[in-house]
């Protein structure tokens, strides 16, 4: 849930950019074009791949303060709109509220499930109505592709099978912000990953083996080895693989086995903490440069510099308890 902000606590830096908005605005009020238009939605949609926010004036609900309504304005038809606004400067032109500092594309999507009609940006200064349709053919020209991390509660049902971390990966990797790095990272602290390795037999039970192979070249019958039984008499120990990328290596780790693909058929699986795998790549004696998720399908890197990070990062949700 978004934190409410009065008018002298905006996080400007969130806002900063939001001039390329409104200098589309102001050429679309000049030459009402389909082009300007685009014009229009492009730098909205730009603003908004950057982690862009918007102001949106709303109220509490006296029940339940955690929930809040959009602030809106009625139109000479009748029809409501929720007032909207770039950037502090041009908040500050009408009447006092609460202020919701938010992401664009998530305040965007929040209106278009509202009983309105859709956004009029910047009321008191030059207007753009920006009707559900216009949001929605925005979206559309996205692709329907994410490009801010989500912000669901971390919760073991949310992390189950590895595809919200897929997900989260996915949109890093389309945009690259900080804050979609850091919303990783919050992510990664607390995700099971899965990690190829070698299993490697103890001395006694591999010469065991070495003599069942022997014997079965010596008599030329290899289908004696078929359904052969043997239970092991030392710990079996489990060796990560390692990457190579030039001269520098690297640790494996994927969100799931299907993201192995047949590299994962020559190694035995091993589900673990992602907060362990940092462990074993920091203590790896290849001296790895960080971890890789997903090397074959959309990897992204987490160099060792990061790591330090990610395990002493506070969880910042109650949902996140009992998940360490």
């Amino acid at each position: 849930m978004a934190e409410m902000k009065t008018e002298n606590e905006i996080r400007d830096e969130f806002l900063d950019g939001n001039e390329l908005i409104e200098e589309s605005i102001e050429k679309f009020r000049k030459d009402s074009s389909p082009e300007n238009m685009i014009i229009v939605l492009n730098a909205i949609r730009t603003r908004m791949h950057a982690d862009g926010h918007f102001l949106f004036p709303v109220f509490q609900n006296e029940e339940d303060p955690t929930q809040f309504g959009f602030h809106t304005i009625a139109a000479n038809d009748g029809k409501t709109w929720c007032a909207v606004f770039t950037s502090k400067e041009e908040y500050e032109k009408g009447a006092s509220s609460q202020i919701l500092s938010y992401f664009i594309d998530a305040g965007l999507k929040m209106i278009l499930d509202s009983e309105t009609e859709g956004v009029l940006l910047n009321p008191w200064g030059t207007p753009f109505f920006m009707s559900k349709p216009l949001i929605q053919k925005m979206f559309e020209m996205d692709g329907g592709v994410e490009y801010t991390v989500p912000d669901d509660p971390i919760t073991e049902e949310l992390l189950e099978g590895g595809e919200f971390l897929k997900r989260a990966i996915s949109i890093c990797n389309r945009n690259h912000t900080s804050l979609n790095h850091i919303k990783l990272i919050k992510i990664l602290r607390h995700s099971y990953i899965w990690v190829p390795c070698n299993a490697v037999m103890g001395e006694q039970d591999a010469k065991h083996f070495e003599a069942l192979i022997k014997k079965a070249m010596e008599n030329d019958d290899f289908d004696s080895l078929v359904g052969e039984e043997y239970v092991s008499q030392e710990e079996t120990r489990m060796i990560p693989d390692i990457l190579q990328s030039g001269d520098d290596f690297f640790f494996p780790v994927f969100s799931s086995t299907e993201e192995m693909g047949e590299y994962g058929d020559h190694f035995s699986k091993v589900e673990m903490p992602f907060l362990r795998a940092i462990n074993l790549a920091r203590n790896n004696e290849k001296q790895v440069k960080g971890i890789v998720i997903n090397a074959f399908s959309e990897p992204f890197e987490i160099p060792t510099e990061i790591f330090e990070i990610i395990g002493n990062m506070d969880s910042d949700s109650k949902d996140n308890a009992g998940m360490n």
